[in-house]
């Protein structure tokens, strides 16, 4: 940008000089030069404008007066007056360029305007050079930043006190990777300036990631004029990975775009380089869990670990009816329960996504979730601290037991802290002394149910599930209350066993949820 007072500083130098006005007004932008010498008002002038004249053509100083009123009306810059008319510049016009501080330059009337337009186009061309190796200099440096695997704050640092406005970069779930501010914003503004854009464009800001295209959108500020913002892509090698979004209020400089181009390659780059690295962390971390998951936990410590384990809150597992799906639940599952990527990881083993997250699961938003996938289910740990690697064991086996319990009764979300008495037989069951356990105290009830084609071990459960309520066991048996009596009796009989004792009912209840897990068990092999 060339100002009044950089072409004031050349045209000194030959004896053009500043009269009058221009004291306060120095910083005004001079974007061309033209001359006039018809009283005429054309459209042809434009606002930052430097005009040179004669003011021949003008029958008095108040038809002057009048026109350089106009003229500052349209936003002209500065006007050049030249003495090849005049020999001296009317008092009043030199008032009236004091009074309104409005820049006033005598021209000699040696000097023809053309020597004028060399000196500016000499000093644009010189302006020009220095922009250009400006800007090169601040591509050198991003790609040394990025060279040097510095983090995304030296990139976005440079390029922020080019444009001297707000820049920031997220990540592809919209979390704030990194940023530049001016001296007068908090941290908190900037979060609070995400959330804004987040809320109000969302969507726009979804589409520049699946157009790879960059949008522009207007964000409506507390108590504020609305202030523009450009939201671009950050990709590399087909991997999206965050977006950059700068306010573009005041960086009409045509070089800004060229300094936001290089910034965004170095961005790609330098995310693309550390992306790198992170995925060779999650991957070294995700062999060394799905060892513990295999029971190899006794040579691992928590400081093996690139994240950090003792922030994990919880394991779930995630089943699916159509595993060839099970690629997009990963990703619709990462947008939706992630919240901290450093200290969790969601990936695909034994044909499960398996996800060890800092965060504790709420009920209702899984359940919210689930209503949209009907196809899946979903086992969730105790919710614990780790303070060892078997506590990982223990957590991931939870999630384990939590999917056969919603397989066994058909429930898609199930988690350890809720579970009663199954969370023992399915565990009990493996064990040999206990593998037979059902069949040792229920087994004269199935005997006796095959050779008379009865029903006496479903009385019995759902007797002992309604806890003895012989209203609610009838009615769900559809059968009257004097039945499930004739029944209760028979099956006292027969097994020998006061089932309204409380280790009895235990014991019974033990038992029912093993054979129920031997019934389904060839399912879920």
């Amino acid at each position: 940008m060339i100002t009044v007072k950089d072409f004031a500083d050349v045209l000194e130098r030959d004896h053009i000089l500043l009269v009058s006005g221009g004291r306060q007004n120095m910083n005004k932008e001079i974007a061309y030069l033209t001359s006039m010498e018809l009283t005429e008002k054309t459209s042809r002038m434009k606002e930052k404008g430097f005009v040179m004249t004669t003011f021949h053509a003008f029958k008095d100083v108040n038809q002057m007066i009048s026109h350089l009123e106009w003229m500052q009306e349209i936003g002209i810059s500065a006007i050049g007056f030249h003495t090849a008319a005049l020999k001296a510049i009317p008092k009043e016009v030199i008032d009236y360029s004091h009074t309104h501080s409005f820049p006033l330059f005598e021209i000699p009337q040696e000097i023809p305007y053309y020597v004028i337009h060399e000196k500016y186009n000499k000093l644009v061309n010189q302006r020009e050079n220095e922009q250009a190796s400006k800007i090169h200099k601040l591509n050198e440096k991003l790609m040394e930043i990025v060279l040097l695997e510095k983090d995304l704050n030296s990139i976005v640092k440079v390029i922020g006190e080019y444009i001297n406005n707000v820049v920031c970069v997220l990540d592809p779930y919209f979390d704030l990777m990194a940023y530049w501010k001016t001296k007068e914003q908090t941290r908190d503004e900037i979060k609070h300036l995400i959330n804004l854009i987040i809320n109000q464009h969302k969507e726009n800001v979804l589409k520049v990631r699946f157009t790879n295209r960059e949008t522009n959108i207007a964000v409506k500020m507390d108590g504020l004029a609305e202030q523009n913002f450009k939201v671009a892509p950050l990709f590399s090698k087909m991997n999206f990975l965050g977006y950059l979004i700068i306010c573009q209020n005041g960086t009409e400089d045509k070089y800004s775009e060229e300094v936001i181009r290089n910034g965004i390659r170095a961005l790609s780059l330098a995310a693309y380089n550390k992306n790198t690295l992170l995925h060779y962390q999650k991957s070294k971390d995700i062999e060394m869990l799905e060892s513990i998951f295999q029971g190899e936990s006794d040579d691992k410590s928590l400081s093996d670990f690139y994240m950090d384990l003792k922030k994990v809150r919880c394991i779930f597992q995630v089943q699916s009816s159509s595993p060839e799906t099970l690629h997009s639940k990963l990703q619709m599952l990462s947008e939706s329960l992630i919240e901290n990527e450093t200290n969790s990881r969601l990936w695909i083993y034994n044909r499960k996504i398996v996800g060890v997250i800092d965060s504790i699961l709420d009920r209702d938003r899984l359940a919210k979730i689930l209503t949209d996938y009907p196809g899946i289910r979903i086992g969730v740990s105790a919710i614990d601290e780790v303070n060892h690697c078997s506590k990982m064991k223990a957590m991931y086996d939870h999630s384990s037991v939590g999917l056969l319990h919603g397989q066994i009764h058909d429930e898609q979300l199930v988690f350890w802290d809720e579970m009663g008495i199954e969370k023992i037989a399915y565990n009990l069951q493996s064990h040999h002394l206990f593998q037979n356990f059902d069949e040792e105290l229920l087994g004269p009830l199935f005997a006796y149910d095959q050779e008379k084609n009865a029903s006496l071990t479903e009385t019995l459960y759902t007797y002992l599930k309604h806890f003895f309520n012989l209203q609610k066991s009838s009615g769900e048996l559809f059968v009257h209350p004097n039945t499930v009596k004739y029944r209760l009796q028979k099956i006292t009989e027969i097994m020998q066993v006061d089932i309204q004792n409380p280790s009895n009912y235990s014991m019974l209840m033990l038992a029912f949820s093993i054979h129920s897990y031997k019934q389904k068990a060839d399912q879920f092999q």
